[in-house]
């Protein structure tokens, strides 16, 4: 079977990346600064959104001096909504005055000219929102927040104007399924680029509520289809992973990592795995010292062993950190990464054509539901601990 392309080998950023990874040195990482936020979208895997600790002003400057310590280049500030934090612009300045280059994701809707200009002062290179349909009330609806869509269109009218550049997240749903040609087209056609997202994560506790959001692998399939047939620009790294053996499935804690408001420092947003915290320990040494991200470092694409023969190993989006959630432990994949996997290529063969052989199709294993979880299994999910972190004023 043909497969996608992958993204141009002389292209900097990637070569720049990969520079990082053969030194053992992250690139990116996501800082959230809160996990507050006006809205109440039906898929938000964040918990205590009122409640959550969160680092004061001076702490976030300290841990961007400690950023650029460790060599990370690209940082991107998220939420919660970010704009809730009244010292976001303080932060921005300071990590470009670091030479940091950055991107901010928001709903938006907050978002006015005054902070719009701010961000392109200090050379925020794009704005990363969600938009989940063309139409307001059904974006509204899924964001329980009436308003909510005109107001997102307004930020993002504020952003374009002051010369930001604007991504749209689209996460499908199966009543938006049909919206995916007259998004791309609607967004695209601003100069805007359009990703598409299909798959709904589990909340940080790793309960089981946001499965019954996610989309069948019929939807699935076809909401790929659609997606590939409007954009180029979708899917993963697209190589078998016996072509890369010696990295992970993807790059959390690897050439990324995350962290959260109260200083938690995890693989990933998506990953709760608690590899140190920046109220006892610097970040430097926590990269070179974490057992825990020493475990997940040297567990590689060459240990995946019932992977090495999948031909869909190379669309597959193998996410340790919902293994993580769902199993109890990252190297275990559930059966509805194989069901995702199969949905992933055959939407690529409804856009483009290309077919996989029988053969080659008996080797994806047939996926199904989730596997139910251990008995009396405790999740092991990163949880602030008392006398650690404590809720704080932004600018203390």
């Amino acid at each position: 079977m043909e497969q996608p392309k992958a993204h141009d080998e002389d292209n900097f950023l990637d070569r720049l990346i990969a520079a990082y990874r053969t030194g053992g040195r992250p690139a990116r990482v996501q800082i959230d600064v809160t996990y507050r936020c006006e809205l109440d979208c039906k898929h938000c895997y964040l918990d205590n959104r009122t409640t959550w600790p969160e680092l004061t002003t001076a702490e976030w400057l300290g841990v961007l001096e400690q950023l650029a310590e460790l060599g990370v280049w690209f940082v991107s500030w998220s939420g919660g909504e970010v704009t809730q934090r009244a010292d976001l612009l303080t932060l921005i300045d300071a990590a470009a005055k670091l030479g940091f280059r950055q991107v901010i994701r928001t709903h938006a809707g907050t978002m006015d000219a005054r902070m719009a200009q701010g961000l392109a002062a200090a050379g925020v290179m794009e704005a990363k929102i969600s938009v989940y349909s063309l139409s307001a009330d059904v974006h509204d609806a899924f964001t329980r927040r009436p308003g909510s869509w005109q107001a997102t269109m307004t930020g993002i009218a504020c952003l374009k104007a002051a010369g930001v550049a604007v991504e749209i997240e689209f996460i499908i749903q199966p009543h938006t399924i049909d919206e995916i040609p007259a998004l791309f087209s609607h967004f695209s056609k601003q100069g805007m680029v359009v990703k598409f997202g299909t798959s709904i994560f589990r909340d940080h506790m790793g309960s089981e509520g946001l499965d019954l959001l996610d989309l069948t692998d019929e939807q699935r399939e076809r909401a790929k289809g659609l997606a590939y047939a409007a954009a180029t620009a979708i899917g993963n790294s697209m190589v078998p992973i016996r072509d890369r053996p010696d990295e992970g499935p993807c790059g959390a804690g690897r050439s990324q990592f995350y962290i959260s408001p109260d200083g938690s420092v995890w693989p990933c947003v998506m990953f709760p795995m608690e590899i140190g915290h920046l109220r006892e320990h610097r970040l430097v040494d926590i990269w070179e010292n974490s057992p825990q991200l020493k475990g997940l470092q040297k567990w590689t694409n060459k240990d995946r062993d019932g992977c090495q023969s999948c031909a869909g190993s190379g669309m597959c989006f193998y996410c340790p950190g919902e293994a993580y959630k769902t199993t109890g432990d990252y190297k275990v994949p559930p059966a509805h990464f194989h069901s995702r996997t199969r949905a992933e290529l055959k939407g690529y063969e409804l856009a483009r054509g290309a077919k996989l052989t029988a053969e080659e199709w008996a080797t994806i294993p047939d996926g199904g539901s989730a596997p139910p979880r251990p008995t009396k299994f405790i999740f092991p999910i990163y949880r602030p601990q008392k006398g650690r972190s404590a809720r704080v004023g932004d600018t203390k």
